[in-house]
């Protein structure tokens, strides 16, 4: 059984590709409305928090999916008692496995995936939102080793 038959990265792939047109969407709104106050309602506030939603859903999505992804890779690659270790030592071996470059930084993306699918506050909104910046590049590393790893 050869690498694309025990893993299928298909539909990750099509989760980052999704997550990067949410985020390019996004920055035009920014470029767009650069003064967005969110102290005023107005018209562009509201298309700023819709964009802003937007990028958040589609990185709790893709977040979701890239580390499950990754937990299936490390169970056929490296580990195959994966599922019953913390998801932080996910991250740890998927490092050392040579598919990430930064496991605190994965587990930090990790964290902000939850705090919004539980909670929704502008303040965290905010903090996941300049957080999904900073994933897609992240993300990219990570496709990008794994298709190495084929």
């Amino acid at each position: 059984m050869d690498f694309n038959d025990k893993l299928d990265i298909s539909d990750m792939v099509k989760c980052a590709k999704n997550f990067e047109k949410t985020l390019a969407r996004a920055f035009e709104i920014e470029i767009k409305h650069p003064r967005v106050s969110v102290d005023e309602e107005d018209e562009n506030l509201f298309e700023y928090r819709f964009a802003r939603s937007a990028v958040i859903k589609t990185f709790e999505i893709t977040v979701e999916s890239a580390w499950k992804i990754m937990q299936r890779w490390i169970r056929i690659n490296a580990d195959s008692a994966i599922a019953q270790k913390p998801k932080r030592e996910l991250f740890r071996i998927a490092r050392d496995s040579g598919l990430i470059a930064d496991a605190e930084s994965w587990w930090k993306f990790y964290d902000g995936r939850n705090k919004t699918s539980h909670i929704y506050f502008e303040e965290i909104a905010e903090e996941v939102y300049a957080m999904a910046k900073q994933f897609v590049d992240y993300l990219k590393d990570f496709i990008q080793r794994l298709e190495q790893r084929r």
